[in-house]
């Protein structure tokens, strides 16, 4: 790897003409110079392509693309196949970066698959950074996983680590070598890039430093729009780490137990937005979550008390949705009333024949 290697920053643009500039303007302060930016526009209604062909007619770095609306997946992805760099980057349209991110991020190379630095969810008021909270990251501050045994994947389910493609450097060799691309069509598709690219990296490290300011104060945000399109998605994440990976013998335990994780967050989701959902769909999630189970077995991957709680849900999940909804809660099993809650789960589903 050369000394300061070329960047690839992928940055997504539908109708975000009240927050691109801010965030084109974070990668052109960046101390980092050796990058590229390629703005794609996904079918803006708005005055989006507009502002970003200014910015290429000024910035001989900066590419623009534009294509008709296809989602944000497909758009990621035309960026994935026009990067040239040593490394990608994926920037949303309405986030910014600290302006020594990128060179935080090369500097602490060290021969890995995938960089994150911390990512803070923050508001942006008259030009000014409000920080909020940071998303979920490893205790340690900065820490490698050689990841040989799917340790990332493994600390996800015991502890959370926010699974988000932004912010993170990922090596170009590593993404073409394994064909890795965002599913198209569907919302959430950060949860399923995040399994894969965990799933196949070596060498996966975190630093110690924040780089990336999300933004939580955009209205327009999918994740201020919820509906039967979100449980959709969330049901075929399921069903493609299931059928895509359960039956490969390197895999099929971790996929069995990464699949009661995504079950664990998309039903907090269906119970939380109920009244959102549709019967139809709720069916459609009973007959999936009876497609996809997957026994777990006896070989633990967890700490005890979770290993305990993702069987107990992975059989809950057989029940109908109304049952699951009385009996579900999330995990982590961290006091003695959740410790009491998941033994009297399993107490319910002896009790019905489901031991």
């Amino acid at each position: 790897m050369i000394k300061s290697p070329l960047v690839s920053i992928v940055v997504p643009c539908y109708n975000v003409e009240k927050y691109i500039e801010a965030c084109i303007n974070s990668v052109l302060v960046q101390d980092y110079e050796n990058w590229e930016c390629i703005l794609i526009n996904d079918g803006s209604k708005d005055n989006t392509l507009e502002i970003i062909k200014s910015f290429e007619s000024k910035e001989i770095r900066i590419s623009v693309f534009t294509q008709e609306n296809l989602g944000l997946s497909a758009t990621r992805n035309k960026g994935i196949d026009n990067a040239n760099g040593e490394f990608l980057f994926f920037l949303d349209s309405d986030d910014i970066l600290s302006n020594d991110a990128i060179s935080n991020l090369v500097s602490c190379f060290e021969n890995n698959d995938i960089i994150t630095g911390i990512t803070t969810a923050s508001a942006f008021s008259n030009g000014t950074i409000v920080k909020e909270s940071q998303l979920l990251y490893p205790k340690e501050g900065t820490v490698t996983f050689p990841n040989n045994h799917f340790e990332v994947l493994i600390r996800t389910m015991e502890t959370g680590l926010t699974p988000v493609a932004q912010n993170r450097l990922y090596r170009k060799d590593f993404i073409d070598k394994n064909d890795l691309r965002f599913k198209s069509g569907i919302v959430h598709e950060d949860e399923l890039w995040f399994f894969e690219t965990m799933l196949l990296a070596e060498n996966v490290k975190f630093i110690n430093s924040e780089t990336y300011f999300y933004r939580i104060d955009n209205q327009d945000s999918i994740t201020k729009n919820v509906g039967d399109r979100n449980l959709e998605s969330y049901i075929q994440i399921m069903e493609e780490i299931i059928e895509k990976y359960s039956q490969h013998d390197r895999f099929t335990l971790i996929a069995s137990w990464y699949a009661v994780y995504i079950k664990k967050i998309f039903l907090d989701f269906a119970i939380r937005e109920r009244s959102k959902l549709s019967d139809e769909l709720i069916s459609r999630l009973e007959a999936a979550l009876k497609n996809c189970h997957r026994p777990l077995g006896n070989e633990n991957i967890l700490s005890k008390n979770n290993a305990i709680y993702y069987k107990t849900i992975n059989k809950l999940s057989l029940q109908n949705f109304r049952t699951i909804e009385q009996y579900f809660f999330r995990n982590p099993v961290n006091s003695l009333r959740k410790i009491v809650n998941t033994f009297r789960i399993s107490f319910f589903l002896q009790s019905n024949g489901n031991s």
